[in-house]
């Protein structure tokens, strides 16, 4: 009878070379770096993205008060929203009607936004309105200034989701925009920017 063995089959397999492999605890020590430099790493990429989203917001705005500006020095006004013509936000514009289409002034020479700004970082809007004012605004150095039925141009930032993010976009806004005053509305946080008032 011919029988062969399991060494006949398989010489390959029975040889007596041993495969180099990690132990149990190099693969521990390993995992260990992992959550070390990921640890080290986490926060500041959650840093630079929180950065990143407050320099957009403040791109935003700075482009709307220029976009403002090139209609006031073609109208000698400012875009009408608000008291002047229409509730700011009451369709898809978001009170930017006029910066888009001729409200009739004269010397209207646009459209200056060619659409309303989309949503922010945080999933809020930007709203404009042209109206008066009474309260306090503050400038870049956090000095107060008091204001009572000013005539204004605003750009209103909604959707905050803390105070603390809203106050690091406010101090951006305040020290490369110019004039702000915050608050809070059903449990989120929002900035107005004072883009043009009278008397500053």
């Amino acid at each position: 009878m011919f029988c062969l063995t399991f060494k006949q089959l398989f010489p390959s397999a029975c040889k007596n070379s041993r495969r180099s492999a990690f132990t149990l605890v190099e693969l521990l020590v390993v995992i260990a770096i992992i959550e070390v430099m990921a640890a080290i790493i986490t926060p500041s990429a959650f840093k630079a993205v929180e950065k990143a989203k407050i320099s957009r917001v403040v791109a935003d705005v700075r482009a709307i008060k220029a976009a403002g500006y090139a209609y006031y020095a073609d109208t000698g006004d400012w875009p009408k929203a608000g008291q002047d013509s229409y509730d700011p936000g009451s369709g898809d514009d978001y009170g930017f009607r006029y910066f888009m289409e001729t409200d009739g002034s004269s010397g209207w020479n646009g459209p200056y936004l060619e659409k309303p700004p989309g949503a922010t970082p945080w999933g809020g809007r930007y709203r404009y309105w042209k109206s008066v004012i009474s309260g306090t605004v503050y400038d870049a150095a956090g000095n107060s200034t008091a204001v009572n039925n000013t005539k204004c141009a605003v750009v209103t930032i909604g959707g905050f989701p803390d105070r603390g993010i809203r106050d690091a976009v406010d101090r951006r806004i305040r020290e490369s925009v110019g004039y702000s005053y915050v608050g809070e509305e059903n449990g989120t946080y929002y900035i107005s920017v004072i883009i043009w008032m009278e008397g500053l």
